[in-house]
């Protein structure tokens, strides 16, 4: 908030008229009252002077003839100045006074005595004339003379001053008030109303042009602004992309298009949905990104997984526009076309590019130890030469579920390939436990196989071998001791053989 004070044009126009018209009057009006001061002042020396100077001709002849009713028109006349307390006239001749006035009998403080000698003819001294002059009240004098003058000058003044302020005032009270009342329907949003008409004033009339102008300009951005958001509020709607904004100070959701109340709900519900501890893990993932680069997201909904791509704007005033594609689709496809890539077609189980997988996480070090399992079907051939290649696949995929639900809790079962399969026991059993999964394997592949009224049956071989990652042997070591051992059996006829007692009997041999 602005520490700034506001003052009224009203006031600044008074106090401007002061300082440039009533404050030079009263300068020159000082001087006029000073200078008529001063000649006022001259005015009454002149006529003291003058008095003066006719008495002290009397008070010669008075006092050369001692002519009594003569000194008593000297001090009366003397003694009619205002300013006169007293006046005498004094006989050196005679040694006494022979008139005297007082006018006042106070002490004033201002009070001052002049004696005038008075000399005969021959230019002898016949005495003297005493007078008493009060300044206070000859300085009065000349005050009392001037205030009326002065009095008038400022009535006069203050008059014009009156008048002028009415003046101005009246004639600026309606063209501002219209102004105030114009800009206030512009502030609320009231442009349809013009604003009056005032033709008495050049300049007025042209201040209200200049708001007309203005109106007419805004009314017009206004209704262009209207068709621009009317335009982009049916394609914001009408896009199959979730559109939001998020205020990340807030840290609530302030706007978004009808695609997103569709899948996620009300801006609202969203907002208060677990009491935005959702939506804050979503902003703390869009404030970690340094850059506008997308990024995938996925959540629950209604029971189940949405993925969706998210790419985002800057931040602008705690504001950061969003869009949400949903890709839960394409992601179910791409996990439908991994999951194909990695699976057996005619089998359903993993096949040899899923079992490669495998063998690359063991290079990467991703499991310690581990138990191969190498099954190679005996008889396949036969079944398949004399039924047919549809007796041969359905043989297959019997084994295959066979097989899965016999490891389905201990392991995985791979098909690598024609007749052979590859099981990986990935927890650890003793060589006991393992011989009787192996058999169980093989009693379970031996089962009896009904197909179009023909019942097939066949046997498996199976070589066995052992990872530990501590021993430094390579995998691909591993399956060939497997494969070996699944060949000795085969070819010897004989149960589940592992493939280190493979290797102790050719040591012992040797």
């Amino acid at each position: 908030m602005s520490d700034i004070k506001m003052k009224k044009l009203s006031s600044y126009i008074i106090i401007l008229y002061t300082i440039l018209t009533l404050v030079p009057m009263l300068v020159i009006g000082g001087f006029g009252v000073t200078k008529t001061l001063i000649s006022e002042q001259n005015e009454q020396r002149n006529l003291y002077e003058k008095v003066l100077s006719q008495q002290l001709i009397n008070a010669q002849k008075s006092l050369s003839r001692f002519d009594l009713p003569l000194a008593e028109l000297v001090v009366n006349d003397l003694s009619r100045l205002d300013y006169i307390t007293s006046v005498r006239l004094e006989s050196e001749i005679y040694a006494m006074t022979l008139a005297e006035v007082v006018n006042d009998t106070s002490q004033s403080a201002d009070l001052n005595e002049f004696s005038y000698p008075v000399y005969g003819v021959k230019g002898n001294s016949l005495g003297s004339l005493v007078v008493y002059k009060d300044s206070e009240a000859f300085s009065n004098a000349i005050y009392y003379s001037m205030l009326p003058k002065v009095a008038l000058f400022i009535v006069l003044v203050a008059s014009l001053s009156y008048i002028f302020s009415r003046q101005i005032l009246a004639t600026l009270k309606k063209p501002f008030s219209d102004v105030q009342k114009f800009t206030l329907l512009v502030a609320n949003g009231e442009f349809e109303t013009p604003p009056p008409k005032h033709n008495r004033f050049i300049e007025i009339d042209a201040l209200f042009s200049s708001l007309e102008t203005m109106r007419i300009r805004l009314l017009g951005s206004i209704k262009q602004l209207r068709r621009s958001e009317e335009r982009y509020s049916r394609t914001y709607n009408l896009t199959q992309v979730c559109l939001f904004v998020i205020n990340v100070k807030t840290g609530k959701i302030v706007r978004a298009n009808r695609k997103f109340m569709q899948i996620f709900g009300s801006i609202k519900a969203i907002n208060n949905a677990d009491d935005g501890m959702l939506l804050a893990q979503f902003i703390r993932l869009l404030m970690q990104r340094e850059n506008n680069n997308g990024f995938e997201y996925s959540l629950p909904i209604v029971n189940s997984i949405k993925h969706f791509q998210v790419n985002h704007s800057e931040r602008i005033q705690d504001e950061i526009e969003c869009s949400a594609l949903d890709i839960s689709e394409l992601i179910e496809a791409k996990k439908l076309a991994e999951l194909q890539l990695k699976t057996d077609a005619l089998t359903g189980v993993p096949n040899r590019v899923s079992f490669n997988a495998f063998v690359e996480q063991v290079e990467d070090g991703f499991h310690d130890s581990f138990t191969l399992m190498m099954l190679d079907l005996n008889g396949f051939k036969a079944i398949n030469d004399t039924y047919g290649h549809l007796a041969g696949d359905a043989l297959l995929k019997t084994i295959a579920l066979r097989l899965a639900a016999d490891v389905a809790s201990l392991g995985s079962v791979y098909r690598l390939g024609g007749d052979e399969f590859i099981v990986c026991l990935t927890k650890l059993h003793s060589e006991e436990r393992l011989q009787e999964i192996a058999n169980s394997l093989v009693k379970s592949i031996e089962g009896v196989i009904h197909h179009k009224g023909h019942l097939l049956s066949l046997s498996a071989s199976v070589g066995i071998s052992h990872y530990h990652a501590s021993n430094g042997v390579a995998i691909s070591d591993i399956l060939h001791d497997a494969d070996v051992a699944m060949y000795y059996a085969k070819t010897h006829k004989l149960p589940p053989v592992f493939a280190h007692d493979l290797a102790i009997s050719s040591a012992q041999k040797a």
